[in-house]
């Protein structure tokens, strides 16, 4: 299983929810920052996308997906006051008192929201804003994913919780393997780090055997780079340290091993590329601040 496949099985998607909103310009909407990965398609008509320094014009077809944004705000014109999204949604209306020859602006926005413990990680996938225009084949692909998605949720079928789930995996794929339209180029972390052809060699053999003694030296023959050029490139493009990396994965495999609750201490330590549940111990309570125990115990109020 490549790397990008295994870090999405350990985010364990669990919540979507999205709406169709329609408005009539001179409209303009505040979203909130939220801890989620938000996503949206425009249906028709046009609209400027605002977040922070970064201005956005989406285009009907377009596909944009963002984690855990701060405030951000759509909308027709500059000069009008954005509505809340929850005033919006206490009064569908409230942007439809426009000039009826005004064409009307469809898009759907929803966010899907990740378990515990490795959620986080989806922030380091992405870039602020993936954007993926109508011409694109990915936007063509997610916009008949998103229309299973609506078709799914509203017909009460034998396994609709299934599908829900796996379609949703599905769009988060889609969206994360999209590289060439991301705003502000790539940012450092794994999906960079597949992209480089070299540092990607490397990365699949960690995923493929993280309890692996590797050293640095190692991973650079993977890669096909003498030690000193790829550690240096390694902590450009992903971010972090090559041992730096493999800690955090390793990691997160035992997260999700002891969410699991199934297996003793000791097959957790193995599996997390440690000789013993001490040193396990150690290093997972320096990391996080809890023991493995005490970890596993709170797992259960996730579940």
């Amino acid at each position: 299983m490549d790397p990008l496949s295994q870090i999405i099985g350990l985010l364990r998607p669990r919540e979507l929810s999205w709406r169709m909103i329609a408005v009539r310009a001179p409209w303009a909407i505040a979203f909130p920052a939220v801890e989620a990965v938000v996503f949206g398609q425009m249906i028709e008509g046009t609209c400027t996308l605002v977040r922070g320094e970064t201005t956005l014009t989406l285009h009907p077809g377009d596909f944009m997906m963002m984690a855990c944004p701060p405030d951000w705000v759509m909308r027709s014109d500059p000069q009008v006051e954005p509505l809340g999204l929850k005033a919006l949604f206490a009064d569908p209306a409230a942007f439809q008192a426009g000039d009826r020859a005004t064409p009307e602006v469809r898009f759907l926005a929803g966010h899907f929201l990740f378990a515990e413990p490795n959620a986080g990680h989806i922030a380091g996938l992405l870039s602020p804003i993936v954007h993926i225009r109508a011409a694109d084949v990915a936007a063509q692909r997610l916009g008949r994913l998103l229309s299973l998605l609506d078709d799914e949720a509203t017909a009460d079928r034998p396994g609709r919780s299934l599908a829900l789930d796996r379609l949703l995996e599905v769009i988060l794929v889609e969206a994360l393997r999209h590289r060439a339209d991301q705003v502000d180029g790539m940012r450092p972390g794994l999906l960079a780090g597949l992209a480089d052809p070299r540092i990607s060699r490397a990365l699949r053999a960690i995923h493929m055997q993280p309890s692996c003694a590797w050293s640095v030296a190692q991973l650079a023959r993977e890669a096909g780079m003498s030690r000193a050029g790829f550690a240096a490139r390694f902590a450009q493009i992903i971010g972090v340290s090559p041992i730096g990396y493999l800690t955090v994965w390793r990691l997160s495999i035992a997260k999700a091993a002891l969410i699991s609750g199934k297996r003793p201490m000791i097959e957790v330590a193995e599996i997390a590329g440690y000789g013993s549940v001490s040193a396990f111990s150690a290093a997972f309570s320096r990391a996080t601040g809890q023991s493995p125990t005490v970890y596993r115990q709170m797992a259960a109020d996730w579940a």
